[in-house]
């Protein structure tokens, strides 16, 4: 048997098990000391039986005692020891145990000077023989605590060598260096008695650390197998599956007993075939990627890694595979890839994707001149679906153009939402000859004008109408990107629905100057109320009977320093789009309140003139504060409210009835004024007309330019007349230009008329001077 060296293992334990080893050091001295108490017990009995009858009898006595007493006080702290061992700490016991050997040690050391103290060499003979005796066995039952026996040997030998040398003759004197040896030789072999326990106790401590780290490894091992969040599974050689854990069969959906003994050469998915062949050839094997269980037919995604399984001579005995189901982390990166790249309402190809098959299409005409084409489409009215049926109707529509214009295009093409309501159809594979290309294109366009005219059903009460703008661009040179045939089309689309809506245009070089030149007023618009550019016309109301002005309608202009006099046709789309509109239309009512005011305080017109008329824009009107906004103003710039007269044109009023109706009221019973601006162009107000709280009706110039001249036209003129009578509304003919026309609104019971024939829109001292020159009578 090895037998360790201490310095060898002194560097493989650490503090703790210093202590471990040194309480198994205490606990071999205290269990070694209680089987000399006898043999002690004995030794000092024969002592007290020779000395009995001399005259050493009294002191022998007293010793034999106190030899008792240690005796009794060993043995009661070896009963201690034993009991309470484990609620004491280690060094009270040595302690404990040093008092007692080192007293026992004295006590049996003091027996030397009763060497001399008799004549008879037997007597001498048996003491030496008994603390000699003593000194050997105390060597080997101490040696465990090395210091403890150096010292009690000290303390037991040193009386012995003090009565050889000071007491006896030469002979005794040599004894006495004899002691001094015996006491050195016990030492030494004390030592190696120590260093052999210490090495036993250091290799039992450390093979049971090796033991406890071995069972923990295991346990740790176990449990890693057992609940390790990736499915985990051995296989021998032959293939066949024979332990796998928990998390392996949750992966598969299948029980253990089927789990166990599958022969993975059966496996109808090939994919896992070389992981799996590789562990048993010594290698480790690796596959991510689809798989097809054999038992369930499951469709999943998994990483699979294989390593080889060893026996104790380092054969292999089969193979460990560590399985991962990464089936839901695949599916979350396809949807956040599709999300990316496809619009969230009506999943088809987003903007991003769009423009990269756009890049995709312009590579390969570069290449082979397979022309291409970019339909930018917008749906007409969309807002007005939004307004007033809800996003949520205005979300089907969209859902079902996106559907609409999937079924026409065919498989190469894409169809792209970009947002709201506009979309974008790639054409690809349009051949190398523009006009033929062109004809396609157009031909795509009227197929969408056609499906669009069937109305959409989305859910809703009523079938929705709408149509579309359509702009078409066809690439043309190879420096073209996507962001410009994008930007082409999108212009082309912006001029079909300028000029009517329900319309398509192909680009062309003009329609990118409009698109200039409109961007430059958008931004030049947007400083024009604080440079002052913005100014009002009026032009007269004149009533019929008297033939007087009673009345003004503002009508806006802008003076713009480089293109002179901006019209409002040309502005007001702008401004709204833009939302510039709110702050615009809020200036001129209270420009025009403000004018009025002061007019009436000048007393300019003799009181004949008692009304200012001022447009509101839908989008204006729309506002939730718009009401607020007009009451504060006609507030503070103290107008009568009954003199302002609000003029509506029937687009605002057909979204949102009940919202309409509510604001309206609350306009007129703060006693404003409302007209219906161009009565006649629309289709709804008829239907609406005794419902909203009107004033006014003013009949478009387009009926009055014609009604001398056109039966059709006269007589919707007479129908809106009668009409209004019925209703009690006040009516005014827009657009009257000649006297004729006159006498024919004027027999028909029409009240009053704006038009040349008086005035067209003047500034603010022409209007003056209509008022203060007596041509009121402006009709001979």
């Amino acid at each position: 048997m090895m037998v360790l060296n201490k310095k060898d293992i002194s560097r493989e334990v650490d503090s703790a098990d210093r202590k471990r080893i040194r309480k198994e050091q205490i606990a071999i001295a205290y269990k070694q000391s209680f089987a000399s108490i006898l043999p002690l017990l004995f030794g000092a009995s024969v002592i007290l039986f020779l000395f009995y009858k001399s005259r050493l009898a009294e002191m022998v006595t007293v010793w034999f005692s106190i030899i008792i007493l240690t005796l009794i006080w060993r043995l009661w702290l070896l009963n201690d020891y034993r009991c309470n061992s484990q609620h004491v700490e280690s060094a009270v016991w040595e302690r404990r145990f040093k008092y007692v050997m080192y007293s026992s040690a004295l006590m049996w050391g003091s027996a030397a000077f009763f060497i001399f103290q008799t004549s008879d060499h037997l007597h001498h003979f048996f003491i030496i023989f008994l603390l000699t005796g003593i000194a050997s066995v105390a060597s080997g039952t101490l040696a465990s605590l090395l210091g403890v026996t150096v010292v009690f040997l000290s303390f037991l030998l040193a009386p012995i060598l003090i009565v050889m040398s000071f007491h006896g003759e030469f002979e005794q004197q040599m004894m006495g260096m004899l002691v001094v040896a015996f006491f050195f030789l016990l030492v030494s072999a004390s030592k190696r008695i120590h260093s052999n326990i210490m090495n036993a106790l250091t290799s039992k401590i450390l093979h049971q650390k090796a033991a406890e780290a071995l069972a923990l490894s295991e346990e740790h091992f176990e449990t890693i197998f057992k609940e390790a969040p990736a499915g985990i599974f051995y296989y021998n050689s032959d293939l066949r599956i024979i332990d796998s854990n928990a998390e392996m069969l949750q992966i598969l959906k299948i029980d253990r007993d089927r789990m166990i003994g599958l022969d993975m050469n059966k496996l109808p998915d090939s994919c896992l075939n070389t992981a799996i062949v590789s562990a048993i050839q010594g290698k480790k094997g690796y596959y991510e990627g689809p798989y097809t269980s054999m038992i369930n037919r499951l469709n999943l995604w998994i990483t699979f890694r294989t390593s080889p399984m060893y026996n104790a001579q380092r054969e292999i005995i089969g193979g460990v595979a560590i399985v991962s189901d990464v089936t839901e982390q695949i599916q979350a990166q396809e949807k956040i890839k599709h999300q990316a790249y496809f619009d969230a309402l009506t999943d088809i190809p987003n903007r991003i994707l769009l423009k990269d098959r756009v890049e995709q299409a312009l590579a390969h005409y570069r290449r082979h001149g397979n022309l291409i084409a970019i339909m930018f489409l917008d749906l007409d009215h969309f807002k007005s679906v939004n307004d007033s049926l809800g996003h949520y109707v205005g979300d089907l529509l969209l859902v079902e153009t996106a559907t609409r214009l999937s079924h026409i295009c065919r498989e190469g093409d894409t169809v792209a939402r970009l947002g709201g309501d506009e979309f974008v159809i790639l054409l690809n594979e349009l051949g190398t000859d523009p006009l033929a290309a062109a004809a396609r294109a157009e031909t795509v366009a009227e197929k969408i004008h056609e499906v669009f005219s069937t109305p959409f059903e989305v859910g809703h009460s009523e079938p929705i109408s709408t149509s579309s703008s359509i702009g078409i661009v066809l690439v043309s040179s190879n420096e073209q990107s996507a962001d410009d045939l994008l930007k082409f089309a999108d212009t082309a689309m912006y001029q079909a629905k300028k000029e009517g809506r329900n319309t398509t245009r192909f680009y062309q070089e003009e329609m990118d100057q409009w698109i200039k030149k409109r961007l430059f007023l958008e931004n030049a618009l947007r400083n024009a109320i604080k440079n002052n550019e913005l100014e009002l016309y009026y032009q007269p109301v004149i009533e019929m009977k008297t033939k007087q002005i009673v009345g003004a309608e503002a009508l806006l202009r802008w003076n713009h320093p480089e293109l002179g006099i901006v019209m409002p046709d040309d502005m007001i789309e702008i401004a709204e789009e833009s939302g510039l509109i709110v702050s615009i239309g809020e200036w001129v009512l209270r420009e025009a309140c403000t004018q009025f005011v002061r007019w009436r305080s000048e007393n300019l017109s003799q009181s004949h003139i008692d009304r200012i008329a001022v447009n509101v824009s839908a989008v204006q009107f729309r506002q939730s504060d718009f009401v607020d906004k007009v009451i504060r103003i006609v507030a503070e710039t103290g107008l009568v409210p009954s003199m302002l007269e609000l003029e509506l044109t029937e687009s605002t009023i057909i979204d949102k009835i009940d919202t309409v109706i509510d604001k309206m009221n609350r306009l007129r019973n703060a006693g404003i004024g409302i007209s219906m601006d161009d009565f006649g162009t629309g289709y709804s107000s008829l239907a609406y007309l005794k419902r909203l709280p009107f004033t006014t009706l003013k009949i478009d110039r387009s009926f009055v330019r014609d009604i001398m001249s056109d039966a059709d036209d006269a007589a919707l003129v007479e129908t809106i007349l009668s009409m209004a009578s019925i209703f009690k509304f006040d009516v005014i003919a827009e657009g009257v230009e000649t006297i004729e026309q006159f006498k024919f609104l004027e027999s028909h019971g029409c009240q009053y008329f704006q038009g040349y024939l008086c005035s067209k829109p003047v500034q603010v001292f022409q209007f003056e001077e209509l008022l203060t020159h007596d041509i009121q009578s402006c009709i001979a």
